[in-house]
């Protein structure tokens, strides 16, 4: 059984790294060619996962499931709506989802003409962004806007000759409110000079942050403290103190390299997934220290796409892509 990319898939034993008790593999009405997941902030048991085939839905923690949305799943997105309701988002191929009943029904807010695939989302407030997948230079690249209902959209671009942009990430600092949007450049001209974009102001206007970063970024994120996080793909992890203005390269050794999220409980901790290709072994990483080291925790020998943390910060869940889903409690941190 292979997943596309001609990777075969592979099961893993449970398994215990670092305290972290990986359990068995659950797969999604048999799919192993997931990338992504979202959990229940109220509900540990409520599961949505992305495949390459659809939306996957359970409520009881992985043992029955549904499939309410079919198509290539990029990013799923949960958040507390203003009356305490969860929603979740999926995009969806080039169409973005909202469910407000926990996955009985589902809305489709937006589909974009030409195709553009939806890669990025994020809910600052009461306010809903949207990166994209472009994949030509005829058209600005930029960020889109709405209400948390997908109505009164806007487009904020990034300016002149910022075109043909993948967004892969979208993150806020709600310190400083300031915006954050990760992204590469589809065709890879030379010489390669991929943005990293911040606004003080919610999208209007950008100012492009990379400056001495090697690579295009495919995560960011913001820590309590409003230290910038840009894991680049293939070099490494950088921060910043200072909203992007100066970097500093983090962690030389092995370490996330395709998706990362903040510890739910370290104040300077960080969870992350590397991709298994070429020398790289793929697996699960957790850094204490602000990421100036990584340590594994396992999953060795997977791609870990997605993660995802419990509403108490309890628990950790992994999208491995050609594998499945895999959860571990997360250790108390010392």
């Amino acid at each position: 059984m292979f997943c596309p990319f001609n990777i075969a898939v592979v099961t893993l034993a449970p398994h215990t790294v670092n305290g972290y008790a990986w359990g068995p593999v659950v797969r999604p009405l048999g799919a192993a060619c997931v990338t992504a997941i979202g959990v229940d902030p109220k509900n540990d048991s409520a599961w949505y996962v992305g495949g390459l085939s659809g939306l996957f839905m359970t409520k009881d923690g992985g043992h029955q499931w549904s499939k309410p949305l079919h198509g290539q799943v990029g990013p799923i997105l949960v958040a507390a709506g203003p009356d305490g309701e969860t929603l979740v988002y999926a995009g969806v191929t080039n169409r973005l989802y909202l469910t407000r009943d926990d996955g009985a029904t589902w809305a489709l807010l937006r589909s974009w003409r030409g195709g553009p695939r939806v890669r990025s989302l994020l809910v600052a407030g009461m306010s809903l962004y949207v990166g994209l997948h472009g994949d030509s230079h005829a058209q600005p690249s930029g960020v889109f806007k709405s209400n948390l209902g997908g109505g009164q959209w806007s487009f904020s671009p990034f300016g002149p000759g910022h075109t043909g942009l993948i967004v892969w990430s979208l993150a806020r600092d709600h310190s400083s409110g300031a915006l954050y949007a990760g992204t590469e450049i589809f065709d890879h001209p030379q010489p390669y000079e991929p943005p990293l974009f911040r606004s003080a102001d919610g999208g209007a206007p950008w100012t492009d942050i990379a400056g001495p970063l090697p690579w295009h970024s495919v995560a960011v994120a913001v820590g309590p403290d409003g230290h910038l996080y840009a894991l680049t793909e293939g070099a490494g992890l950088f921060g910043s103190d200072d909203q992007g203005s100066t970097w500093l390269s983090h962690s030389p050794g092995p370490g996330p390299t395709v998706s990362l999220l903040l510890h739910p409980t370290a104040a300077a901790g960080l969870l992350g997934g590397q991709q298994r290709f070429l020398a790289l072994p793929g697996g699960a990483y957790q850094s204490l220290d602000g990421g100036a080291s990584f340590q594994p925790i396992g999953l060795p020998g997977v791609t870990v796409a997605g993660l995802a943390v419990n509403g108490s910060g309890t628990r950790v869940y992994a999208a491995a892509y050609a594998s499945g889903i895999y959860t571990a409690p997360i250790p108390a941190v010392p």
